[in-house]
């Protein structure tokens, strides 16, 4: 899982940022081990073809405009990827130094397609979809969606929810709106046993090269947090949707 990939390190580190020279050392390590690197949707194909395939799907989320130095990587190192883009900010253009950054177009959009990458739902408003009402949902979920493929002419197979928040309900309400698979934060690697549309992702963060970078990918993130964070779910969602409904009163 990466976000910006900006040309250059910042001058103050963000975990969201992996410079497009350590992008390509990390895809590049992969591939000459013999992995083979492909969007989620493909990444599954080929595992439900053939469950010993070396397969890595790359995903990429939030539709930044700096993915276009990551889309020149994959194609030096013949990798795809998905791309996850909330469609409310297509086309949004920011002030360089603005930190939620700039976003691709939907000709730029395009022409990541062309180059191989699957484009992915993220959603409308990039908003937590397990504290929304069901009619909210749904309209986050399927309306996205129409307008990918309205906009491109492709199909949406594959949706990623924002901030990582997802719970049975949403995932039954993705593949209601036609989706074959969705994916999570997660922080450890996918197994066979995890829901098609709940699927965790490694989360890949600056710095994290060479052996460390084949120690992810092997043994999933370090430390208890995904396992905390996975068992914390469900207190901290009900903790979030109450502040919610506390809003809503307040703002009516």
């Amino acid at each position: 899982m990466y976000h910006s990939v900006p040309a250059v390190a910042s001058a103050h580190p963000n975990e969201h940022q992996v410079p497009v020279g350590e992008l390509e050392d990390q895809l590049s390590a992969l591939t000459e081990d013999g992995w083979q690197l492909v969007g989620l949707t493909e990444a599954l194909s080929r595992r439900d073809a053939d469950p010993a395939a070396r397969v890595l799907g790359v995903t990429f989320d939030d539709g930044l405009l700096d993915f276009r130095n990551a889309v020149e990587v994959l194609q030096r190192v013949g990798a795809r990827a998905t791309m996850y883009v909330p469609t409310g900010d297509v086309g949004l253009r920011l002030a360089p130094d603005d930190p939620h950054g700039s976003r691709l177009s939907w000709s730029e959009l395009a022409e990541a397609a062309a180059a191989g990458v699957e484009i992915g739902s993220h959603s409308v408003n990039h908003r937590t979809m397990d504290v929304l009402p069901g009619e909210e949902l749904r309209t986050e979920i399927a309306d996205s969606r129409h307008q990918i493929e309205d906009a491109l002419g492709l199909p949406v197979r594959s949706f990623c929810y924002p901030h990582g928040y997802s719970s049975r309900r949403v995932a039954r309400a993705v593949a209601a709106a036609g989706y074959s698979n969705g994916c999570i934060v997660g922080r450890r690697i996918a197994s066979s046993r995890d829901d098609p549309y709940r699927l965790p992702r490694l989360h890949v963060r600056p710095g994290v090269t060479g052996d460390a970078f084949a120690a992810l990918v092997r043994d999933g993130e370090p430390g208890v947090a995904p396992h905390v964070k996975r068992f914390a779910a469900p207190a901290w969602r009900l903790a979030r949707r109450t502040a919610v409904q506390v809003l809503h009163r307040e703002l009516t």
